[in-house]
């Protein structure tokens, strides 16, 4: 089997619209022009980061992946429960599975990869969470090797001006980590051009959190972006494979327009359900609503407890039904694994009303201020239903992929087992199918 390339950038909630303009660019319209295209895919739900990218490189929902929120289920600080580590995903994604094809892989910022044993060259999304930390520990710790561990430290230069040498503090500041992460990007390509490249950036996602969907600021986060990808051309020129590299452009999910950030975890502790002191620290709990940002993950700590389930399903239902608490609808782990392939510890799913986003907070008052530190919090963002708000995209060009091919709506699983069968390589795990249509 003759092997082939595959660069593959994930551009954090660019929808079709950005795309458009993109098309209009410097950089990204030459090469992008006659690409296939899925002009608008249809994400996994929670239509949020971690669990989109996991079921994009595994071809897997996320009631196979594991992976259903961008959080493991804690009460205390989110901070140090964010889902890094690639131990978390059960099935196989295509990293292995282009490691077992003799591939060499690499990976900068693709969420859910850190430590991943079939990565060669892996930067994985992370910061240094801990107050001691430095970037050389952070990234040492989610399995950076030597060679990737000089060039991040050759690019700390590209970090904001405010950065400081330990922990999260000024780090993750846009764009200067988009520009940072690129930089880290072209040199792994440079130095040693892996056959298998993926990259996640967010600067869009970034954006739009901070000012909305549409705005003449994400209008400069796409001119950033088609910045990124000329550089990524570049540094695949200067490697010598620009030519032999098939190219794809992609996104894991849209954004909304948010009014209002509420709590749930009030009422739930209204009622009993939690236990906390003013300062809103948890001591107990019977139920918790774990935020998924326009949508609720709800756990029993007691999932067997009849009663207490009872309980908490007749007071959100109640709830929904009134229409002024954020959610219109309630749904329970077995309808929400029927209707979206999502299943996991909790019992029970809120869906968004369309304009209201979850905090996990239990202290009044009900009302959150907007927090941009915070992607739940934001002037827009994710999580709800996939049918909802701009769509995210596929585009892909490339010696191995057919030209002008535009398909209006496929699934975001169908596009791992897409890449896969590019790449001779087999996911057996995958809910998804190849696009046979836009392969030669």
């Amino acid at each position: 089997m003759k092997k082939k390339r595959l660069l593959v950038l994930s551009v954090d909630a660019m929808v079709r619209e950005d795309v458009d303009k993109l098309m209009q660019l410097h950089h990204f319209g030459p090469v992008m022009k006659d690409s296939c295209q899925i002009t608008h895919a249809r994400t996994i739900y929670p239509s949020i980061t971690y669990p989109a990218h996991a079921s994009i490189s595994t071809g897997c929902y996320p009631n196979k992946t594991g992976i259903v929120s961008n959080f493991d289920l804690t009460t205390a600080d989110k901070e140090q429960s964010w889902v890094w580590d690639h131990s978390h995903v059960k099935v196989q994604d295509i990293f292995t599975a282009a490691k077992k094809g003799g591939y060499t892989t690499g990976s900068v910022y693709w969420p859910v990869t850190g430590n991943h044993p079939d990565i060669d060259y892996l930067m994985n999304e992370y910061w240094m969470p801990l107050s001691d930390d430095t970037l050389e520990s952070s990234y040492r710790r989610a399995g950076s090797s030597e060679e990737v561990i000089k060039i991040i430290l050759k690019n700390e230069q590209y970090l904001p001006p405010t950065y400081k040498k330990t922990g999260r503090a000024n780090f993750m500041v846009e764009p200067y980590i988009d520009n940072f992460l690129i930089h880290c990007s072209c040199d792994i390509i440079r130095q040693f051009a892996p056959e298998v490249m993926f990259i996640h950036d967010g600067i869009i996602d970034g954006t739009r959190h901070k000012y909305g969907v549409f705005n003449a600021e994400v209008d400069k986060a796409i001119g950033f972006v088609d910045e990124q990808f000329g550089m990524i051309m570049q540094a695949l020129e200067d490697a010598g494979v620009k030519d032999e590299t098939n190219i794809v452009v992609l996104s894991d999910h849209g954004q909304m327009e948010t009014k209002r950030i509420l709590k749930p975890n009030v009422y739930l502790r209204d009622h009993g359900f939690i236990e906390a002191d003013d300062n809103g620290n948890v001591s107990d709990w019977k139920a918790f609503c774990l935020s998924d940002a326009m949508s609720d993950l709800v756990y029993l700590k007691d999932p067997s407890d009849k009663v207490t389930y009872d309980a908490v399903y007749s007071l959100l239902k109640a709830m929904a039904e009134e229409g002024i608490y954020g959610f219109n609808e309630v749904l329970t782990a077995d309808e929400i694994d029927k209707k979206e392939h999502l299943n996991g510890d909790f019992s029970f799913v809120l869906e968004s009303d369309g304009y209201t986003s979850f905090s996990d907070s239990c202290i009044r008052p009900v009302i959150k201020p907007y927090d941009t530190d915070d992607y739940r919090f934001g002037r827009a963002t994710h999580g709800y239903n996939p049918d909802l708000g701009p769509q995210p995209v596929f585009n892909a060009i490339g010696p191995d992929f057919n030209t002008n091919v535009i398909i209006k709506r496929l699934p975001t699983v169908d596009e791992a087992p897409t890449l896969a069968k590019l790449l001779g390589v087999k996911l057996p795990d995958a809910d998804g199918k190849p696009i046979d249509a836009f392969l030669k």
